[in-house]
């Protein structure tokens, strides 16, 4: 719960901040990312030294430019585990107004009158983010999957 405490203490309680901020860094993206630029070729970075680019012209004008499919992948994966967290947005969130879709959406299950219909209707309306923002990337993970397949 050290997050919590972290949270707490730069009072980002029942805030945006307190929601968004947290989900950003995990280490599955780190790990992703760290296995990526692994496999990243070094040819490239040379060739970018050759023709005059220091380390964060080669990094800004090379590798993040051929990067763009796997930001695009954790962008994505980043935002439906965000969007679909329930656990965290109901413990940082104290009041009603700071809740997040999934939290209203539990609440119509714990309603004394169970209204299946606006439930049904709730959940079809949360899922549209998720399947715009995947459909504005899906060209850089396309991109991304192509390139990854060039051998040179």
């Amino acid at each position: 719960m050290q997050v919590y405490l972290v949270v707490s203490y730069l009072n980002w309680v029942s805030t945006l901040q307190g929601l968004v901020v947290p989900g950003l860094f995990s280490g599955f993206t780190t790990f992703l990312f760290r296995q990526f630029f692994l496999s990243f070729p070094h040819e490239l970075e040379e060739a970018g030294r050759v023709d005059g680019l220091g380390y964060w012209g080669v990094f800004w004008r090379i590798v993040v430019p051929n990067s763009y499919g796997i930001i695009a992948a954790l962008s994505v994966i980043t935002f439906i585990a965000s969007w679909n967290a329930f656990l965290w947005p109901l413990v940082i969130g104290q009041d009603s107004t700071s809740y997040t879709v999934q939290v209203v959406l539990s609440n119509f299950l714990n309603a004394q009158v169970l209204n299946l219909h606006e439930l049904f209707i709730g959940t079809a309306i949360a899922i549209l983010p998720l399947v715009i923002v995947f459909f504005l990337l899906q060209r850089y993970i396309v991109e991304g999957y192509k390139q990854s397949g060039l051998k040179g």
